[in-house]
C-alpha cells in the first residue's frame, strides 16, 4: 500500500481518472480504447487495495457504516509528533520538512513580489 507523497499523487491521478470514466460511460464509449486504459490504470492503482467495507443503502443514500482492511496507509510512527524517533522505520526526519516548506514557498513570495512591483507602477 501507498504512504506519504506517493499515496497523494496517486489518488489524485485516479480522482482524475474517475472523472474521465464517468464522461466516457455517459458518452457510451464503454468499448472504447481510453475506457480500457482507464479501466486497466484503476486496476493497477487498486492491486493492493483489500478489505471489507460495510455500508447502508437508504433511499438513494450510500452511508459507510465501517471500514476494516490488513493493510493500512496509517502509521502512527510516521504520523505521530508524541512518538519520540517518530518516522525513523521510515527514514523521515520532521526536520526534513523545514525545507520542503522553504522550496514551495519560494514561488509564493516571488509571486508577492512581482506583484508588488506591478502595483508600484
Amino acid at each position: 500500500a501507498w504512504c506519504g507523497q506517493d499515496g497523494r499523487e496517486v489518488k489524485r491521478i485516479t480522482q482524475h481518472l474517475a472523472q474521465e470514466f464517468a464522461i466516457l460511460c455517459y458518452n457510451g464509449f464503454w468499448f472504447a480504447p481510453e475506457m480500457d486504459l482507464i479501466r486497466h490504470s484503476v486496476d493497477y492503482a487498486q492491486r493492493d487495495v483489500n478489505g471489507v467495507v460495510k455500508m447502508e443503502l437508504y433511499k438513494g443514500n450510500i452511508i459507510v457504516q465501517g471500514r476494516e482492511s490488513p493493510n493500512t496507509l496509517y502509521h502512527a510512527d510516521l504520523a505521530s509528533m508524541d512518538i519520540e524517533n517518530g518516522g525513523e522505520a521510515f527514514d523521515y526526519n520532521p526536520a526534513d520538512a523545514q525545507g520542503f516548506i522553504r522550496i514551495n514557498a519560494t514561488r509564493l513570495k516571488t509571486y508577492a513580489a512581482v506583484k508588488a512591483m506591478s502595483e508600484e507602477k
